[in-house]
C-alpha cells in the first residue's frame, strides 16, 4: 500500500492511506524530500505534532525531529515523551530512511504507556536494597506528615560504591549495596521509617524524635555500614578491603520548622546532603537556610548532574564527517545532548562537572555510552569511524577500561579518541591514551587545533593520526590571506607526515570551496551537515555535487599524471580525476569510460602509437587539461568511439592524424565544443593532414567552433587520399571563425563522401569560409544526404572550393536548403575555379543574398553543371548575380525544373 502519491506536485496522500486511515485514526505519516529540501504530513500527523500545515522546509522539519527525539522513553523503543504547548502525549515514532526520501509513521502511545505507567504503581519495593522504592516511600510519609508534631528527613549517601562498580561485577556491586541497605534496615522502627532514593541513596524519616537522639541513631548507622560484612546472594564474602571503604554523607532537614510539605523537606535534606558530601568534614550536615539562599544555583546544578549521571541521562547526536573528493561521509562526531526534561548544552554539562570536580563520569558515561551506540549500529560503521571526545585528564582507570575493552573488543578499531583539551594535558596522561589507543588499534585526533592547550607540542606529543582545524581558523578564511597561509601549513605537514587533516565548522559554501581548494581531507560543518539524532546514510546530493564540481575544477596547473589503462574493463572518470590524474593513455583493444554528463572533468585520452582501441563513452563529460586536443588517436592506429548516452568534449575536440582512422558509432550524443584559437572539431589543423573519418551513428554529433582557425571535420591537408565518409547520424555544425571549414580538407585533396542516411545542419560565419568541400585545391564531393545550410561572410561557398579551385560535385539524392549572406559567395559550386556539379534526384533550395554571387556553378569560372530529374529553386538578390552555371562551362538540365527569382526576376529554364 503506497502512503504518497508522488507522481503529483506536491505529493498528495493515496487513496488507500485515506481508507486506512478511516480504520486507524491515531496514526499519521509524513515524508522528507531531500530536493525539494521540505517535508509532508497527513492531517493526523499535524494533528498529533501540532504543525499548522501540511508542509514545512527542511529547517522546520529537522527542528521537529530534534524536539520529538529529545525526551525518550526509557526502556521503551522509538517512544517519546512529546510536548505541545499545554498538551503532552507519547509519541511512537518510526523512520524508514533513503539518502534522497524518507518515510515516517507517528503513532499516539498514550493510552499505551498510562496502562503500562498504571502497573508500575504496584512496585512497592526496590529490587537491589529491597527497601521501599521512593514512590512507595513518599506516599506514606505523605500520609502521615499531617500528624506529626516534628518530623526530620536524612537523605544518606553511601559513598565508596560507585569506586566498586570500576573491579566488581554488576551482580556483586549490587550485592554491596544489598548488604549496607540491610545494615540500615536493622534500625527500622515506627518512628523511623526508611526507603530507597537510588541504588546510591537512602531516606530515613524520624517521627517526633528529638534532634540529639537522631543525631545519636545517624552516627550509629554510620558505624554499622562501616563495619558491616558484605556478601552476595549465596552468603560468600565480598572483600572490599583494599580496594574501597564504604561510609555514610548524610544530610538533614526538619518538619515544620524549616519545610513546610514533604517536597521541600526532601529538597532542603538533599542541599544538606550536598553540602556535607561538598566539605567532606563531617558525616552529618543540617539544613541552613542561609547556606541555601548563597548556594542554590550550584545545588541545584549539582542535583541536576547527579541526575545526568545516575540516571544516565546523556544522549548523542551525530555529526557527518566527509571526505572532500566525493563528498562521502567518512565518519560521525559523536555530540553529548541530555535528555528528559534536562535542557542543557555540552559546555553547561562540563562546567557543572568541573565545579563538582566529577568530569570522570561525563568520560565515563560517554564511552560507555557512544560504544553502545556504535555495537548497536555495526552494518553504518562497516566502513566509517566514530569519533569520541576524551577529557586527556581524566582519562578512564585502568578496571573502566579494561572493562570497556572486553565488552566492545574489536569495535574500538572503530573508532577516533579525539582529545579535547581543558588544561595541558599531564605527560604520564599522553603517554596512557598512546599506549591504549596501540593496544585497541584505535586512533587519535587533536581536536581544535591552532587554539588554547591544542598547539605545535601537543601535537608531536600526541602524534595522532587526524588533526581537526579550529573553527576560528576556518570562519571566512575565503576572505583572509593569512588564514589561508595558516591553514595551508597545517594541511601540508599532514599531508607530509600521513596525518589526516580535517577542518571544523564549515558554515558556508564559500568556506567549503575554499579548503577543498587548499586541499584539506575531510570536512564538518553545519554546512555539510548539522548535528543529528540519526545517522545520517548520505549528506545533500546538491552539496556533494558542490564537493566534486569544486575538486575538478582544481587541476594543479603543470602537473601530469598518467593513468595506463592495459587492462582494464571499465574506468570510472570521476574517480580518476579525483585521484589527481590528468591524462589516460590507452593501450588495449576494448575500454569503457563511464562519467556524469554534470560534472565535467579535465582530462585528456590518447590511442597509442600503433594501437587499436574500441572505446565507449558513456555520460562523458571532459575538458582538455592542456592545449592539446580532448582525445588524440596515435600515429597510425584506430579508434573506434562508441557514444553512449549524453557526452561532451571541450576546448579542442578529436585529433586523427594522417595515416591514422577514426570511426564514430553507437547510439548516443556527442557535443564537441571547440574554442581553442586553432580549433580540431574531428581531425586535424588546417596546417596539418588527417587520417580517415567515418561517422556511421544512430545518434547525434553536435560541433561547435568559435576559434580564430576551424576545422570541423577534417583537416589542412590530404597528402595520404585519407576519406571523409559522413556515413549516418544526425550532424550538427555550427562555426564561427575568421578562416575556417566544416567539412572537408583546407588546402584541397578532399575526398568527401556523405550517405543518405546522413543528415546535416551547418550554420558557418567568418572572413573566408567554406561548408563542404576545400577552401582552395581540389575537393571531390558525393552527398545523398539532406542538407540545411546557412552562411554569412565576406567570402564563402556552401559546397565545394572557395579560391581557384577544382574537382567535382555530384548530388546524388537527398534534400538540400540554403542561405547564404556574404560579399562574394558560391552556393553550389566554386569561385574562379573549375569545378564539374552533377546534381540528380535531389531537391535544392537556395536564397542567396551579397554583392557577387552565385548559385549553382561559377559565374567567373569553369565547369560543367548537369541537373537531372531534380527540383531546383532559388533566390537571389545581389551587385552580380549568377543563378546556375560558370563561365565557360556546360549547362544541362534534364527532367527538371530550375526557377530562379534573381533580383526580383523570374527565370525558367527549359528542360530537355
Amino acid at each position: 500500500m503506497s502512503i504518497f502519491d508522488f507522481s503529483q506536485t506536491p505529493p498528495v496522500l493515496s487513496h488507500d492511506w485515506q481508507v486506512f486511515q478511516q480504520f486507524v485514526g491515531n496514526i499519521g505519516a509524513f515524508t522528507y524530500i531531500a530536493k525539494d529540501k521540505a517535508a509532508y504530513l497527513d492531517s493526523a500527523a499535524c494533528h498529533m505534532l501540532g504543525c499548522p500545515s501540511e508542509k514545512i522546509n527542511e529547517f522546520e522539519f529537522f527542528n521537529l525531529l530534534e524536539k520529538i527525539s529529545k525526551c525518550p522513553v526509557e526502556g521503551q523503543k522509538h517512544i517519546y515523551k512529546f510536548t505541545d504547548g499545554n498538551t503532552t502525549r507519547f509519541i511512537k515514532m518510526n523512520i524508514y530512511e533513503s539518502s534522497d526520501e524518507w518515510l515516517g509513521f507517528i503513532q499516539d502511545f498514550t493510552r499505551q504507556m498510562s496502562e503500562l505507567s498504571d502497573k508500575k504503581a504496584f512496585v512497592e519495593y526496590d529490587p537491589i536494597t529491597r527497601l521501599p522504592s521512593f514512590p512507595s516511600f513518599s506516599q506514606k510519609i505523605k500520609q502521615i506528615l499531617p500528624d506529626v508534631q516534628h518530623g526530620c528527613l536524612a537523605t544518606i549517601y553511601i559513598n565508596g560504591i560507585d569506586k566498586l562498580g570500576s573491579y566488581l561485577t554488576v551482580d556483586n556491586t549490587n550485592s554491596c549495596i544489598t548488604s549496607v541497605a540491610e545494615a540500615l534496615k536493622g534500625f527500622a522502627s515506627d518512628t523511623l521509617i526508611i526507603g530507597s532514593k537510588s541504588n546510591y541513596e537512602i531516606c530515613v524519616f524520624f517521627r517526633d524524635s528529638d534532634k540529639m537522639s537522631i543525631y545519636n541513631i545517624l552516627n550509629s548507622m554510620d558505624e554499622a555500614v562501616q563495619n558491616c560484612i558484605l556478601t552476595d546472594d549465596f552468603g560468600e564474602i565480598i572483600d572490599i578491603s583494599d580496594k574501597s571503604r564504604i561510609s555514610l554523607s548524610i544530610g538533614c532537614a526538619s518538619y515544620p520548622e524549616e519545610a513546610s510539605d514533604f517536597n521541600m523537606l526532601v529538597n532542603y535534606s538533599e542541599f544538606a546532603l550536598f553540602e556535607a558530601k561538598a566539605s567532606k568534614r563531617a558525616v552529618i550536615n543540617w539544613f541552613s537556610e542561609e547556606n541555601y539562599v548563597h548556594e542554590k544555583d550550584s545545588y541545584r546544578n549539582a542535583q541536576t548532574f547527579s541526575r545526568i549521571v545516575q540516571e544516565n541521562l546523556l544522549t548523542y547526536h551525530l555529526q557527518p564527517i566527509v571526505e572532500t573528493q566525493k563528498g562521502e561521509i567518512v565518519g560521525y562526531e559523536a555530540l553529548m545532548r541530555t535528555i528528559g526534561d534536562i535542557k542543557m548544552t555540552p559546555n553547561q554539562i562540563l562546567k557543572i562537572a568541573a565545579a563538582q570536580n566529577d568530569l570522570y563520569a561525563i568520560e565515563k558515561l560517554t564511552f560507555f555510552n557512544v560504544m553502545k551506540l556504535l555495537s548497536d549500529n555495526q552494518q553504518v560503521f562497516e566502513n566509517r569511524k566514530l569519533f569520541i571526545n576524551c577529557l586527556s585528564n581524566n582519562l578512564l582507570s585502568d578496571e573502566d577500561f579494561n572493562e570497556l575493552y572486553l565488552t566492545y573488543g574489536e569495535l574500538l578499531e572503530k573508532t577516533v579518541i579525539e582529545i579535547v583539551e581543558e588544561s595541558a594535558a599531564t605527560a604520564e596522561s599522553i603517554e596512557t591514551l598512546k599506549k591504549r589507543c596501540g593496544f585497541a588499534h584505535t586512533t587519535l585526533a587533536i581536536d581544535d587545533y591552532g587554539t588554547g592547550y591544542s598547539n605545535s607540542s601537543n601535537l608531536l606529543h600526541y602524534s595522532p593520526d587526524y588533526i581537526k582545524i579550529d573553527r576560528s581558523l576556518i570562519s571566512d578564511i575565503q576572505n583572509d590571506l593569512k588564514k589561508q597561509q595558516l591553514v595551508t601549513s597545517v594541511i601540508e605537514f599532514c599531508h607530509e607526515n600521513q596525518l589526516k587533516s580535517l577542518a571544523e565548522g564549515v558554515e558556508t559554501v564559500q568556506e567549503l570551496k575554499t579548503v577543498i581548494r587548499l586541499g584539506v581531507d575531510l570536512v564538518q560543518g553545519y554546512y555539510t551537515s548539522k548535528p543529528k539524532p540519526l545517522l545520517l546514510n548520505s549528506i545533500s546530493a546538491d552539496i556533494k555535487d558542490e564537493i566534486i564540481k569544486t575538486n575538478l575544477e582544481t587541476r594543479p596547473d603543470g602537473v601530469k599524471k598518467i593513468y595506463a589503462a592495459q587492462n582494464d574493463t571499465e574506468l570510472d572518470l570521476l574517480k580518476l580525476a579525483l585521484e589527481k590524474y590528468t591524462d589516460i593513455h590507452i593501450y588495449q583493444s576494448k575500454l569503457t569510460i563511464v562519467g556524469d554528463p554534470d560534472k565535467p572533468v579535465k582530462m585528456n585520452i590518447s590511442i597509442m602509437d600503433n594501437h587499436s582501441c574500441e572505446l565507449t563513452l558513456k555520460n562523458v563529460n571532459m575538458i582538455s587539461g592542456n592545449s592539446k586536443p580532448t582525445i588524440s588517436v596515435g600515429e597510425y592506429a584506430r579508434l573506434e568511439l562508441n557514444v553512449v548516452k549524453s557526452n561532451k568534449l571541450s576546448y579542442s575536440g578529436i585529433y586523427v592524424p594522417m595515416g591514422s582512422q577514426f570511426v564514430l558509432g553507437g547510439k548516443g550524443d556527442l557535443t564537441i565544443d571547440c574554442y581553442a584559437s586553432e580549433g580540431i572539431g574531428i581531425g586535424n589543423d588546417y596546417d596539418h593532414g588527417y587520417g580517415d573519418i567515418i561517422i556511421d551513428f544512430s545518434g547525434n554529433l553536435e560541433i561547435i567552433s568559435n576559434s580564430v582557425e576551424s576545422m570541423c571535420i577534417g583537416g589542412g591537408h590530404n597528402d595520404d587520399d585519407s576519406d571523409i565518409d559522413l556515413r549516418s547520424g544526425n550532424i550538427k555544425i555550427f562555426m564561427y571563425s575568421h578562416n575556417g571549414l566544416a567539412v572537408g580538407s583546407f588546402n584541397g585533396d578532399a575526398n568527401i563522401d556523405i550517405g543518405e542516411n546522413c543528415k546535416l545542419d551547418i550554420t558557418i560565419s567568418g572572413i573566408k569560409v567554406t561548408g563542404i568541400g576545400s577552401c582552395k585545391g581540389i575537393a571531390t564531393i558525393s552527398s545523398g544526404a539532406d542538407i540545411t545550410m546557412s552562411c554569412t561572410g565576406a567570402q564563402a561557398v556552401g559546397i565545394g572550393v572557395l579560391e581557384e579551385g577544382e574537382g567535382s560535385i555530384y548530388i546524388k539524392q537527398g534534400t538540400i536548403n540554403m542561405k547564404m549572406r556574404s560579399g562574394k559567395h558560391s552556393c553550389i559550386g566554386a569561385m574562379k575555379g573549375s569545378v564539374n556539379t552533377k546534381i540528380k534526384n535531389a531537391e535544392i533550395t537556395i536564397d542567396s543574398e551579397g554583392d557577387e554571387v552565385t548559385g549553382i556553378g561559377d559565374a567567373l569560372g569553369s565547369g560543367n553543371l548537369t541537373i537531372i530529374d531534380s527540383k531546383v529553386s532559388m533566390t537571389v538578390n545581389a551587385g552580380n548575380p549568377k543563378d546556375i552555371g560558370t563561365s565557360s562551362g556546360d549547362v544541362q538540365i534534364q527532367n527538371s525544373t530550375v526557377s530562379s527569382l534573381v533580383n526580383n526576376k523570374r527565370i525558367t529554364y527549359a528542360s530537355t
